[in-house]
C-alpha cells in the first residue's frame, strides 16, 4: 500500500493519541469525517495499523525497568556471547538483579 501525506498525517495523529475520534483526526488532517474514516479503515485492513493500544505509566504501577533481548548467533559467536553473559551476570549481581540464562544450540 502506498501512503500519501494524508495517510501519514492520520498515522501521526493516531500515534500521538489513539483515542481521538474520527472527527478530531479529520479536523487535524484537513479531511471531512467520512473520507478520514475510510482511510483509517483501509490502513487497518491493509495491516498498516495493527492495533490500538494504551501506554501504561510503569512507575504508577510500581514496575521496574523491563528489557527483552533477542540474540541471534552463529555457532562461532557462542563463546563470545557466553563470556559477555558472564560479565553481565556479574554486573547484575552487583546491582542486586537476576538474569535468566538460556541454552543456545
Amino acid at each position: 500500500m502506498k501512503l500519501d501525506r494524508l495517510d501519514l498525517n492520520i498515522l501521526d495523529a493516531l500515534q500521538k493519541d489513539a483515542t481521538l475520534s474520527t472527527a478530531d483526526i479529520a479536523s487535524q488532517v484537513g479531511l471531512s469525517q467520512s473520507p478520514c474514516w475510510r482511510r483509517i479503515h483501509l490502513l487497518e485492513k491493509e495491516g498498516v495499523i495493527k492495533r490500538r493500544v494504551a501506554l501504561l505509566a510503569r512507575e504508577k504501577l510500581g514496575l521496574e525497568v523491563l528489557v527483552f533481548v533477542h540474540v541471534k548467533l552463529t555457532s562461532n559467536g557462542l563463546p563470545r556471547f557466553a563470556n559477555a553473559t558472564k560479565r553481565a551476570n556479574s554486573l547484575a549481581r552487583a546491582l542486586g538483579q537476576t538474569f535468566q540464562k538460556s541454552a543456545f544450540r
